[in-house]
């Protein structure tokens, strides 16, 4: 039997509608087909789409597993992703039997980079202190990055041990290296690093040899540290360059003019907050 125009109206309005048809045609059961129908056909059309959204879950889950570098938390101030991984090994050329190799590499690290000059508007949207100014921009202020402030401090520690190993006298105080130790060990805690590193049977007391951990690119943060160069620079002897006299090796194409005559306002930074302490408290600079 062929259905009337009008017929085929009212099927399609009842689908947009949700028109109550027993209460139109007192003929029609509400248990009938007539009723059940537009019911049926709209839980029929929504079968495909709820299949299609738990296999896209499932394959971005799966992705996400295998490749989970992409998809973590980027660094909050220089936007440092995690790019690469590397293994936990043993040994590397820091902790060679080669004394000699090992003192160069560790007396070669330098955090100057790490003091930088960031503009107060970059420290209002990252909720920042305002620090001390720049004094080739006032509009910006000194900064150190934790990163480098934390390898000063494994240098100063190794450069004590290396002066007690061979009879040398100490030219750091138990004061600074005490602060150093104390700030790594905040530092992991707070990190809470919850790798679980396999042990071997083995003669050395080793752990997770062989492992990945996943690491972000040293270079880009050095990168990002030079683009805001504070121009500083510390002396292999302290007392040559005091004050601003450390902020007076602005690199080429800065932008930066150097003031030799430059009056601050407060006292400028000398060298690390740590050395500012230790020089009050012990004489240390």
């Amino acid at each position: 039997m062929r259905t009337t125009p009008s017929e085929n109206r009212e099927e399609f309005a009842g689908l947009l509608n949700n028109i109550d048809k027993t209460s139109q045609d007192p003929n029609i059961s509400a248990d009938g087909p007539g009723n059940s129908n537009p019911y049926r056909q709209r839980f029929l059309f929504l079968i495909p789409i709820l299949l299609l959204s738990l296999i896209t879950n499932i394959i971005t889950i799966s992705i996400i597993a295998a490749n989970p570098e992409p998809y973590r938390t980027h660094s909050k101030y220089a936007d440092l992703h995690l790019t690469h991984t590397e293994p936990y090994v043993l040994l590397t050329d820091y902790s060679s039997p080669n004394t000699t190799l090992a003192d160069t590499l560790w007396h070669s690290i330098n955090i100057d980079s790490g003091v930088v000059a960031l503009p107060d508007s970059f420290a209002t949207s990252h909720n920042l202190r305002t620090a001390q100014r720049f004094p080739w921009d006032t509009s910006k202020g000194i900064y150190i990055l934790h990163g480098f402030h934390n390898l000063h401090c494994l240098k100063i520690i190794y450069i004590s041990l290396f002066e007690f190993r061979e009879g040398q006298t100490q030219t750091r105080t138990w004061h600074h290296i005490a602060h150093c130790l104390d700030a790594l060990r905040r530092q992991i805690i707070c990190d809470a690093d919850d790798t679980p590193r396999a042990t071997e049977r083995r003669v050395e007391v080793v752990s997770g040899v062989g492992q990945n951990r996943v690491c972000r690119n040293w270079g880009e943060l050095e990168n990002w540290a030079k683009a805001h160069t504070s121009c500083y620079r510390r002396p292999e002897k302290p007392e040559d360059e005091t004050g601003l006299k450390r902020f007076m090796h602005c690199p080429e194409g800065s932008g930066y003019v150097v003031d030799e005559g430059y009056v601050p306002e407060e006292e400028i930074l000398v060298g690390l907050p740590e050395e500012s302490i230790a020089t009050g408290l012990a004489g240390e600079v």
